[in-house]
């Protein structure tokens, strides 16, 4: 890994105590100690203040701030014409939203494969699931970690660093909510275990306790059941919580927009179909990420813009947002709207993501375009846009 100074990282990071935590970094720069290991000094965004890594406890990390490039230039499909056109107005996230002028204005931007072993994994727990469900007659119906932060001393010749107290012991068991099941975490003896007992479901692995409550919902409201995309959808959880935040949600966006190119096609593609295509045109980008979001709880639509009804447009993925998101993310306030089949939209606040943009639009919409329609992502599989 190639830490550049001046470069923004979200890493996942295990201190002396073997506590894990998430945190963003701005690097300022690196040296290495006489035993060859790498020391990362940089701004931690967790702490507010400078701070010293060792790369080697780094166990994942994405670069999150670089330069955009510009869009494709393939022209954008048109997306159906409506029988009826909607307008909305986008909102900067205030207390007091501030309307922005009417019509939307174009934004400037700001600023791997799932492993086969995973995928056999993946597999085996949603046939277990399988099992426990026939056995039990079981229905199934978004990351907050925090460690001490070890900041090391070193230079040219390598330091001790001072004692510090033993961390207090983590206590024998703990709980969390995740999709109304229960997630317990039971230690004792050195080990730990996990248990999810509506599901009768005991396991040594978190990932697979997270999987058995978040895979039967996923498949029921698919109806399909892919491991690789399923792998890459467990991974976007960085720090392991069986939650999304935003910030992975935005690591997840850039990774997307680097792994797969922009490729025009006249049918909008599933999930499964643009990951093997290894692609697709906008409305394809916004139903692999609905499908994310659709998979870890969270309430996705898909939204059309254009500069009039009937003509050509750019799709993007809208969240719907009950709860709080980012101070610096836009929104359309939408009250009293269906979707294009007819559905009630639940009426408040949608957060656009679009390509890379988490609560922003890209300059793929242009300017004066306005949101005129907005559909269920499942219900346009297929279909000619």
């Amino acid at each position: 890994m190639q830490w550049e100074p001046g470069k923004q990282y979200l890493i996942s990071y295990i201190n002396e105590s073997l506590e894990t935590s998430v945190r963003t970094i701005d690097v300022i720069g690196t040296s290495r100690a006489r035993d060859g290991r790498v020391y990362i000094r940089a701004l931690c965004h967790l702490r507010g203040s400078e701070r010293t890594f060792r790369a080697d406890r780094v166990t994942q990390s994405e670069l999150v701030q670089q330069a955009y490039h510009a869009r494709a230039s393939a022209p954008i499909p048109p997306l159906p014409k409506m029988a009826e056109s909607f307008d909305t107005s986008l909102h900067h996230h205030a207390e007091s939203p501030i309307a922005a002028d009417p019509g939307f204005h174009e934004i400037q931007a700001s600023g791997g494969s799932g492993s086969s072993p995973l995928r056999w994994a993946i597999c085996i727990i949603f046939l277990t699931f399988l099992f426990i469900a026939s056995l039990a007659n079981l229905q199934g119906s978004g990351p907050s970690w925090s460690s001490a932060s070890t900041t090391i001393a070193h230079s040219a010749v390598s330091t001790k660093p001072a004692p510090r107290p033993s961390p207090p012991p983590k206590p024998a068991l703990e709980e969390t909510t995740i999709a109304g099941y229960t997630l317990r975490t039971v230690r004792g003896g050195g080990q730990e275990h996990y248990e999810v007992p509506k599901l009768g479901l005991v396991t040594k692995s978190k990932l697979e306790a997270i999987a058995a409550i978040r895979l039967p919902n996923f498949v029921k409201s698919e109806g399909f059941f892919d491991a690789d995309l399923v792998s890459r959808y467990l991974d976007a959880d960085l720090n392991g919580s069986g939650k999304l935040s935003f910030d992975e949600l935005r690591v997840f966006q850039q990774k997307t927009y680097r792994e797969f190119r922009y490729q025009a096609n006249d049918l909008a593609l599933r999930p499964d179909e643009f990951l093997a295509a290894g692609g697709g045109d906008c409305e394809d980008f916004a139903l692999y990420t609905a499908s994310l979001l659709r998979f870890w709880g969270w309430k996705p639509f898909i939204g059309s813009f254009a500069a009039s009804k009937g003509s050509t447009g750019h799709a993007v993925c809208l969240s719907y947002e009950e709860g709080a998101f980012p101070k610096d993310y836009e929104y359309f306030k939408i009250d009293d709207w269906t979707t294009v089949d007819g559905s009630p939209l639940p009426a408040g606040k949608y957060v656009p993501i679009d390509y890379d943009h988490v609560g922003s639009l890209s300059n793929a919409v242009g300017s004066g375009w306005k949101l005129r329609s907005v559909f269920i992502p499942e219900k346009i599989w297929g279909l000619s846009m």
